[in-house]
């Protein structure tokens, strides 16, 4: 997850004390968390003091939002891109909503929910690069809930009027009186903790829906058994796709460009091709094979079931339906303040130099007037995506690559299309999808149930509590030099952790297996006082400020993301095992071919064909065991970058002469080499190349003492290379 180096806006106030923080893939409540606490603090209550200024601030240039954009073929190409990466994830939620809700809310509602709210936000937002949609929380909380119409003895739909109304009218009210800031108290305790119950809760339904059809263990024969397991198998392959795309960018095969396409839409890539594969001769049997619930083929533009579009609020619910429904709209709140507010954050993170001013109150007070036409139509409320709407935003952007004062490549971003017209637009492209349900329905269900696993699995990896949980397995020199294994003790980390896996498991099971689950945003809003008020005084502050951070920025996060990834693919061996070359662990290696590739048998990395086993990494293939598969792992994401050239080839070949050595890299001075280009470059060769022309190891000791002796390694450099030696080479990728 992203920490942002964020100053809370005008009108909101900033975090008390050790409060703040929320990636993940849902990501979210860091950006938050990561704004500095100024020392003064506003107060929490203003009533319409923080919609005046963002009135104030916006109006002027509303005018300027719908001009003439500098680039329309970036306009264009960033609402196709919002469009697609918003409808794939909205099919998925319409599915599993529609199997919580008995059909009452599928994939028609879905679709043209996502396109009038994105429309009225917009055009009224202050901020309209944000795209709205619905989101699984929402999916989760509208089948929970589903069950309060029995309790009151209430139809659905005029219960889930009142539930829209209530919900919008305490946005609108929030946002007049400032209880925006709210957001601001989040820190990362609670938005790992709301990240990882979204994971476990969507690869739950996920495997639920494709393993429970198959009734295993049970006897007899089933007609549709075969098609069952077709949709099973449908699923896992879905799963996979997408997985294996998802790191195209860290391919070595093909264009930059074309990892990139595969990256971006590897979900409809996905879609497109088990949906083909569905049809082939054998797979669908009879016809059986389920896929995507829609009624009408071509849409008729009526609702999935058979009721009105606008049905009566006061028919078929009683006083006390009414007023009960004021809990899942309350929920609503709690779960939208956080979430919204987040993705609205991460959307106008420093990073992309937005020259427009945020509106957080205005906005908020919008999404809350969004609510209006859903209780109206039926339809299931959204808000702002994650992580939808900060792509978005990098999708307006042009960019280029600098040199910063570390001589490291970074990524800036010159110019952003600050306009209406791309959120507009995604928004008007749903009614598209409405009008192409005759595809939509191709479809198979296992397909969608692979994909919401696909985002389980995807908002598990990154999240920092399974990280931490996988380091309880490590031994101890193998974990990640990051603040939580090297500044806290390890046994305060693992109660730390201990604690945050209960709260997720509780959330999870209260909202997946009780009759009152629709109340889960309480139980994660309650976290945050927990967090102040009994943790603080559980735990260290000294050992806080590591577990919790509420400062930090996104050096400081992809710092540790490089560690994390470099651990996770270090090797099982040490250095000392390399004395015993005929353990099992080295037979059959042999020698190698010089200039060939092939894959790292400790990463599954990928080697180009310039860097050769016996050139790159000593003559046995099993060296990459050892040590060397940390930074082969992370030279992956290097050699998808880049081209082996230059002065990252050099830094190789001089990484390559140790390992054939078999001394320790000193990566001080290996960052060094890249850092300071001219002067390390030329010794690296030199090294490289009288090693590979057969200098013995003895020899060796002169040669590295020659490379050693230079005044520019300096404690200095030592301290700044240590944070970028890695960032080098990786620049600005997500690892």
């Amino acid at each position: 997850m992203r920490r942002l180096d964020e100053e809370p806006p005008p009108g909101v106030a900033p975090f008390a004390n050790e409060e703040g923080a929320r990636e993940n893939d849902t990501a979210a409540a860091d950006a938050a968390a990561a704004a500095p606490k100024p020392e003064t603090s506003e107060p929490l209550i203003q009533f319409m003091t923080g919609i005046r200024e963002d009135i104030a601030a916006r109006a002027p240039l509303y005018r300027d939002d719908w001009s003439k954009p500098k680039s329309a073929f970036t306009v264009i190409n960033a609402t196709v891109f919002a469009f697609v990466i918003q409808l794939i994830p909205a099919l998925i939620f319409a599915e599993l909503m529609g199997r919580e809700t008995k059909g009452n809310l599928a994939t028609a509602e879905v679709l043209l929910s996502s396109a009038v709210i994105g429309i009225i936000y917009a055009i009224f937002a202050g901020q309209p690069m944000v795209i709205m949609g619905i989101t699984g929380p929402v999916a989760i909380l509208l089948g929970t809930s589903y069950t309060l119409t029995e309790t009151f003895d209430a139809d659905y739909f005029p219960f889930f009027f009142w539930v829209c109304l209530w919900a919008g009218l305490m946005h609108m009210l929030s946002a007049m009186i400032g209880l925006v800031s709210l957001v601001w108290k989040v820190t990362p305790f609670t938005s790992q903790i709301f990240e990882l119950f979204i994971a476990v809760s969507f690869i739950y339904a996920s495997l639920r829906d494709l393993i429970e059809p198959v009734y295993l263990g049970e006897g007899g024969d089933r007609p549709d058994r075969a098609a069952q397991y077709a949709t099973l198998l449908l699923g896992i392959l879905t799963y996979y796709v997408s997985w294996t795309l998802h790191f195209a960018e860290t391919w070595t095969y093909f264009t930059r460009q074309i990892r990139t396409v595969l990256t971006s839409y590897n979900t409809l890539i996905a879609v497109v091709v088990v949906t083909a594969l569905s049809y082939l001769p054998g797979v669908d049997q009879g016809n059986s094979l389920d896929r995507v619930n829609i009624e009408f083929s071509p849409w008729d533009w009526k609702p999935t079931v058979d009721r009105p579009w606008i049905a009566s609020p006061l028919a078929g619910i009683s006083t006390a339906g009414i007023f009960g429904a004021l809990v899942p709209g309350f929920m609503f709140f709690l779960l939208f303040i956080i979430d919204h507010n987040v993705s609205s954050i991460l959307s106008q993170a420093p990073k992309f130099n937005l020259k427009k001013p945020p509106a957080y109150h205005l906005d908020f007070f919008v999404l809350g007037v969004t609510f209006l036409p859903c209780a109206i139509l039926g339809l299931p409320p959204g808000n702002g995506l994650i992580p939808q709407a900060p792509l978005h935003v990098r999708a307006l952007c042009t960019r280029e690559h600098v040199k910063d004062e570390h001589g490291v490549m970074r990524e800036r971003v010159t110019h952003v299309e600050e306009q209406r017209w791309s959120g507009l637009g995604q928004a008007i492209l749903m009614f598209v999808a409405l009008s192409m349900f005759t595809v939509i329905r191709w479809i198979p269900r296992g397909v969608l149930f692979g994909l919401l696993l696909y985002l389980g699995v995807g908002a598990l990896h990154g999240n920092e509590i399974w990280e931490r949980i996988c380091f309880c397995f490590m031994i101890e020199k193998k974990r990640p030099k990051i603040p939580v294994v090297t500044e806290v003790k390890w046994s305060t980390t693992v109660a730390w952790t201990f604690v945050q896996l209960l709260c997720a498991l509780a959330v999870f099971v209260v909202a997946n297996f009780t009759n009152v689950g629709y109340i889960y945003p309480a139980l994660l809003t309650a976290l945050v006082p927990v967090r102040s008020f009994i943790l603080s005084r559980l735990f260290r502050a000294e050992d806080v400020k590591y577990l919790d951070p509420t400062g930090g920025n996104e050096e400081d996060y992809h710092h540790e993301q490089i560690e994390v990834h470099l651990a996770r693919h270090a090797a099982s061996l040490d250095e000392e095992e390399l004395n015993f070359p005929n353990r099992a662990e080295f037979r059959g290696q042999g020698e190698k071919g010089l200039h060939h590739s092939h894959v790292s048998s400790s990463t599954g990395t990928p080697v180009p064909d310039d860097v050769s086993d016996e050139g790159a990494w000593g003559f046995d293939d099993s060296l990459s065991v050892v040590g060397v598969g940390t930074e082969k792992g992370a030279l992956g994401h290097l050699w998808s970058e880049h081209n082996q050239t230059g002065r990252k080839g050099r830094l190789m070949k001089y990484r390559a002469a140790c390992h054939h050595c078999k001394l320790p890299v000193p990566l001080p001075l290996l960052s060094s080499v890249y850092l300071y280009d001219h002067h390390f470059s030329q010794k690296g060769e030199k090294v490289y190349n009288q090693v590979h022309n057969g200098a013995s190891a003895e020899n060796y000791g002169k040669i590295k003492d020659e490379v050693l002796d230079t005044k520019r390694l300096t404690p200095e450099i030592e301290k700044t290379t240590e944070l970028f030696q890695l960032q080098s080479a990786l620049g600005d990728m997500d690892v």
